[in-house]
């Protein structure tokens, strides 16, 4: 797993790193590419599919199956020319990195321990940064010629080489029983599981709102709005974003020890005053702490956020749950592209993501209405939610009771 959190954390980086050269190269304005940003989110509505697939035959196929499909993704991506083939192949990318992050949170969180899990999960998250700065420490790669950005995307199809590794040594969650009877998830949600879906759906609408435009346009703030230097703006979010990383250790145990909310909580309000601070501040000395303070936000969020809204759901529809709410995360980040293609060109990015802001907030009220989870066992708990959502008894092995 940590093999595939490198690969996707860089592979799924690479739009976000390129964004200023790829903008450049394709001919786009800002507004331009919030648009074709808000196009590449709304294709990843379909890994969805993914997770439904992971509830009704299991974790493992479908799990090697968007890993493989994401470098493929980058590979066309560096082939292809023009604006419409950028958007579709990076769509595909979108869809493989949502595949991959619901089902992958969904077998940690079930083969990791209730003490661990979401210490777990920050680990997990560590080696997908460690990607992702991998990404960053190749950027001046895309500084060479103005299509050199293409050739980040390539180094991405290297990840096709683990995929024989992944087939061998991956096994099935060992949480995970197929059912004789399918469960539409519609109808848990009407058997009580709704009062859980629907604040994390809100929360994380709203975190996706803000978060994805302020971190995908961080580069284009720093380079093309204060006009510094590629270099000097990749040093500085590499690190203190690399020090607000360690979020992801810290938020993670005291996930395990303190619990989920009052974690996700704090970490909400240190991102969202980070994040702020990043596009109203102009010098170095006052962006430098904004970035470790949006980054370790963003870091101690992860691994609490990822624990909770795993467990929150039982066993036969735990991926599609993780699934949906991921898909309300990319309607969150639909709609924040979409207000910033609206109104960025007139206001500004600082005024633009000073107002998508105010969704986290809301984020935090919403969190506050659902219920701790800290120390349950996932593998143990599987009887315990069968009541929610009715399983057939006799379809059921005597494992799962």
């Amino acid at each position: 797993m940590a093999v595939v959190a490198l690969v996707v954390g860089y592979g799924a980086s690479q739009i976000n790193h390129t964004l200023v050269f790829a903008r450049r190269s394709l001919g786009l304005s800002e507004g331009g590419m919030f648009t074709v940003l808000a196009v590449t989110r709304v294709l990843s509505l379909a890994g969805l599919g993914f997770a439904v697939v992971a509830d009704r035959k299991g974790r493992r196929i479908p799990f090697l199956v968007a890993f493989a499909l994401l470098p493929a993704a980058n590979l066309l991506t560096a082939l292809l020319p023009g604006v419409f083939s950028f958007a579709i192949t990076q769509g595909v990318t979108r869809i493989a990195v949502i595949g991959v992050a619901s089902i992958g949170i969904v077998i940690l969180a079930e083969e990791l321990t209730p003490g661990m899990r979401a210490l777990g999960l920050g680990i997990y998250a560590v080696a997908f940064q460690m990607g992702t700065g991998f990404g960053l420490i190749l950027l001046p790669i895309a500084e060479a010629s103005p299509d050199a950005w293409r050739a980040l995307f390539a180094i991405s199809g290297v990840g096709l080489l683990f995929v024989p590794l992944l087939v061998r040594f991956l096994r099935e969650s060992r949480a995970y029983v197929q059912y004789e009877r399918r469960v539409k998830f519609r109808d848990a949600l009407r058997a009580g599981l709704g009062r859980h879906f629907w604040p994390l759906a809100g929360v994380a609408f709203f975190i996706a709102a803000f978060s994805s435009p302020a971190f995908d346009f961080a580069l284009e703030r720093l380079i093309d709005d204060l006009g510094w230097d590629a270099g000097t703006a990749r040093f500085l979010i590499l690190v203190f974003g690399g020090l607000g990383a360690t979020g992801l250790i810290v938020g993670g145990r005291f996930a395990d020890v303190a619990g989920r909310r009052p974690v996700t909580i704090t970490a909400l309000l240190l991102g969202m005053a980070g994040g702020v601070g990043f596009y109203s501040v102009t010098t170095g000395w006052l962006l430098a702490p904004a970035i470790l303070l949006a980054s370790f936000g963003a870091s101690m969020l992860t691994p609490s956020f990822a624990a909770h809204r795993s467990e929150l759901f039982p066993t036969r529809v735990r991926a599609t749950a993780a699934g949906w709410v991921t898909n309300a995360g990319i309607l969150g980040t639909i709609a924040g592209f979409a207000f910033g293609a609206l109104v960025v060109d007139q206001i500004g990015l600082q005024r633009t993501i000073s107002l998508l802001s105010l969704g986290v907030i809301v984020a935090v009220l919403l969190m506050r209405r659902l219920p701790e989870t800290k120390g349950l066992d996932l593998v143990r708990s599987r009887a315990a939610h069968a009541d929610a959502t009715k399983p057939a008894s006799r379809a059921e092995p005597t494992s799962a009771r």
